[in-house]
């Protein structure tokens, strides 16, 4: 074995100890997490399943059922007509959100392991620090330390312009961990608790290396060829051939992978991706034998993964409904009710011609907004974004005939995939308190979230739901909701604090919020709240942390991240630390 292969082969077995590491670290909250039974049927994959019971729910005889909101706090939610503030939500949908739970048949309290930052607040300080580009320190630390181990093994005792070889060989033993992260069933996220889509930054890096490290592999050879006056006939010989297939297919995807391309056409993204790197494959193995071993193994991710999205698919019938005060679709799938754990997402085809021309064959990622085993099914609520959640809008307002005569909404067949992500092995239900720091559609977190929390904690003392949107009509749609979160009966005391930032048109008269909704215009003070639940969890008796989840822009998951970051230690001590997760779709 030659210096080269020492090198790629210790290179390759300190990344995979770096990711037992991790792993290993990630044990106590998986033993929490597992410890429960139900949890090894959720969030694995979607079903049908008998629902519970649902029953009307059970309000708390001490709450005002509706209280007068301060002045600043006034809005006319139905703009006048009270009758129909509440008509996009049917009565079994807001019935099916809460199941009352005989407190004898509550469960055992779950297993909670100590918070980073309960711990050593100090570390926890820095590695929460936002640096460049939205990645915070822990990430960089990752970056880093991973290109310091591709470089190392690249240049010691080498120079790229006369021993190009090892540039190859190091590019070659990087295909099946480039591979096994952009697969949506992960495996290294398994083992360390994450979804795949917090580790696509890692996917990202590593892509790039390997466009860098094959473009090096290829201008040295010229170099060293045309030192030697034989690269015509070098060019000539087929493994070079394949040697330049291989290239272009990656130089194809680190181009089509810029944020650029992406954005602006989303097709030409994926396209790119699945042709290119089919064929990389093949031309890796024609231009080089040695990188048989490696692309067999970058194969088995990478058909694994296919087998299992096939498994976890569903093709099934939606109901598309407009939320217009929102700018929102509403999809509900009846067929699937169970299968995921809140805060994760399913990825959506709508297999329908009105999508456009290539419309059908997009598949978009979208936040469960509903909790599991409930008779509605499972719920998304997809946000006006772009051309194709604009075209699924316009399909929802398309009017139909049912039951009852002509009605706003349609049915439609649509292709779902998952679940995917969420909070990996923690356990919200283990903390005292929780706070969801949300932004239009990313409520649908919360949704999912807090009703779960309703139901099966048995030590969570205090709920805030922070929900920013633009306009505070958006209220309108899914007051009836929130207002069953806030007035449920349980020891679980769930506050809802909305803030609109455009100014309002409508009237102040009579309006009226139930107690524990308040609506204010303005940004939301993220600090001040976050303080204010971390007391109430104290006030409460909680000692076992606060869960903080945000789902929403990327501003708003940098600005949580700041206010966590520099929350006052002695309170985050007190509580039991601060546990720090977010939703954003910015991979």
């Amino acid at each position: 074995m030659g210096l080269d292969d020492n090198l790629v082969y210790h290179a390759d077995i300190l990344i995979f100890g770096i990711i037992l590491i991790f792993t290993l670290a990630s044990l106590p909250r998986a033993y929490a997490r597992l410890s429960r039974r139900s949890e090894w049927s959720q969030g694995h994959f979607l079903r049908s399943i008998t629902p519970l019971p649902a029953t009307k729910p059970t309000f708390n005889a001490k709450r005002t059922p509706l209280a007068p909101v301060e002045p600043e706090s006034f809005v006319d939610l139905d703009h006048g007509n009270s009758s129909t503030a509440c008509a996009p939500l049917s009565s079994e949908h807001q019935n099916s959100l809460m199941h009352v739970v005989d407190e004898k048949a509550l469960p055992k309290k779950p297993n909670h392991g100590p918070t980073v930052s309960s711990i050593w607040h100090h570390v926890a300080f820095v590695l929460r620090y936002r640096v460049h580009e939205n990645y915070s320190v822990n990430q960089v630390l990752l970056i880093l330390a991973y290109i310091i181990i591709i470089f190392y093994v690249s240049f010691y005792q080498s120079d790229p312009f006369t021993d190009p070889h090892r540039a190859g060989f190091v590019i070659a033993s990087q295909i099946p961990f480039v591979y096994a992260l952009a697969t949506k069933n992960n495996i290294i996220g398994m083992m360390v608790g994450v979804g795949y889509e917090k580790l696509n930054f890692l996917h990202r890096l590593v892509g790039k290396l390997m466009v860098i490290g094959a473009n090096v592999h290829f201008i040295g050879y010229v170099y060293k060829w045309s030192l030697a006056g034989d690269i015509y006939s070098k060019l000539t010989e087929d493994y070079v051939r394949w040697g330049i297939v291989a290239l272009v297919c990656l130089d194809i995807l680190g181009f089509c992978s810029t944020e650029y391309v992406r954005s602006k056409s989303y097709n030409l993204f994926i396209t790119s991706h699945v042709a290119s790197l089919i064929i990389f494959l093949f031309a890796a193995c024609y231009h080089e034998p040695t990188c048989v071993p490696y692309v067999i193994a970058a194969c088995v991710f990478y058909i694994l993964d296919h087998v299992v999205r096939a498994i976890k698919t569903r093709i099934t019938t939606a109901k598309l409904q407009p939320l217009p005060e929102l700018g929102i679709t509403r999809v509900e799938v009846p067929s699937i009710n169970a299968g995921w754990r809140a805060g994760q997402h399913v990825r959506l085809r709508v297999l329908s011609s009105s999508m456009g021309w290539w419309g059908w064959s997009e598949v978009h990622p979208f936040t469960i907004a509903n909790v599991a085993e409930t008779s509605e099914g499972m719920v998304l609520m997809c946000k006006k974004t772009g051309h194709w959640t604009g075209s699924l809008f316009s399909m929802a307002q398309t009017a139909s005939y049912g039951e009852t005569g002509k009605e706003v909404g349609r049915d439609v067949r649509v292709m779902v995939e998952g679940p995917y992500g969420g909070v990996g092995h923690t356990v919200m239900s283990s903390y005292s308190g929780a706070m969801f720091a949300v932004g239009g559609s990313g409520i649908s977190f919360a949704l999912s979230a807090v009703p779960d929390l309703i139901q099966a904690a048995t030590g969570v003392k205090v709920i805030d739901i922070i929900w920013s949107v633009q306009d505070p009509s958006s209220l309108t749609p899914l007051l009836p909701l929130l207002t069953n979160l806030v007035q449920q009966n349980s020891s679980t005391r769930v506050n809802v604090h909305v803030y609109y930032t455009r100014a309002i048109s409508t009237s102040f008269h009579r309006a009226y919020l139930p107690q524990g909704i308040t609506i204010l215009p303005g940004r939301p003070k993220l600090g001040k709240l976050l303080d204010g639940a971390i007391t109430d969890t104290i006030s409460a008796g909680g000692s076992n942390g606060v869960f903080v989840g945000v789902c929403g822009p990327l501003s708003l998951a940098n600005s949580m991240a700041r206010v966590v970051r520099y929350s006052d230690v002695r309170l985050c001590t007190a509580v039991g630390g601060v546990k720090l997760h977010e939703e954003t779709f910015g991979w």
